[in-house]
């Protein structure tokens, strides 16, 4: 029952789209020339996200339904504890940082271009493009993916995507939609690791494509 929920959900090409996300994880480093005959180095994977311009525009809610939804794509594949475990250890952090003030819309800029300026030999390491459709029974997730060659796996690329995912959604979400997106995301990596599926109630986001507080 759990597989027949996946496959609805995160295969297809039907249905209307509501937006597109691109998730690019980058391959980084500090140094102006990567180290080529060091065999034991391996270069700092950092994600972005941008929604894709020929495609409608994610609404703050859609963003964080997307977002969700990659990351229970990302968490069915890997099929391991390490995305829950490292989401739970982010979520105080991230919940603080939201009430604080400092993330948000206002520090989307200035989070970029320090992470620009960090690093040298930006390059592509892998790229979700995360497609929301919904039908007439519910939303959904059409994902297709791309990995480069280079000193990393398929797996620890999607892992280091859907544990940064949600911060980039942060980075674009008023306070309100920001912590509802971490309140979801609790529950869902409590249940994760209680070796249960998140249950997304994307039947219910289908009406509106808005965003409630978990039951």
């Amino acid at each position: 029952m759990v597989l027949r929920g996946l496959r609805r959900r995160f295969s297809g090409a039907r249905g209307e789209l509501l937006g597109q996300l691109v998730v690019r994880v980058l391959a980084v480093s500090p140094f102006p020339d990567e180290p080529a005959g060091d065999e034991t180095y391996t270069p700092t994977l950092i994600v972005e996200t941008n929604s894709d311009p020929g495609d409608p525009a994610l609404s703050p809610a859609r963003l964080a339904i997307t977002t969700l939804l990659f990351v229970e794509w990302a968490q069915a594949r890997l099929n391991d504890t390490s995305v829950p475990q490292q989401l739970q250890a982010l979520l105080p952090r991230l919940r603080l940082a939201v009430t604080q003030g400092r993330l948000g819309p206002a520090a989307y800029q200035r989070h970029r271009a320090a992470q620009h300026e960090r690093y040298f030999n930006h390059r592509e390491a892998a790229t979700f493009t995360v497609a929301l459709r919904q039908d007439e029974h519910s939303l959904f997730v059409e994902i297709e993916r791309h990995l480069a060659k280079g000193r990393w796996t398929e797996t620890t690329a999607m892992r280091r995507a859907a544990t940064v995912a949600p911060y980039e959604a942060l980075l674009r979400l008023d306070a309100p939609n920001a912590l509802l997106l971490l309140a979801w995301l609790e529950r869902a990596s409590d249940r994760w690791l209680a070796g249960r599926p998140a249950d997304f109630p994307v039947g219910a986001w289908t009406s509106a494509s808005t965003l409630a507080a978990p039951e």
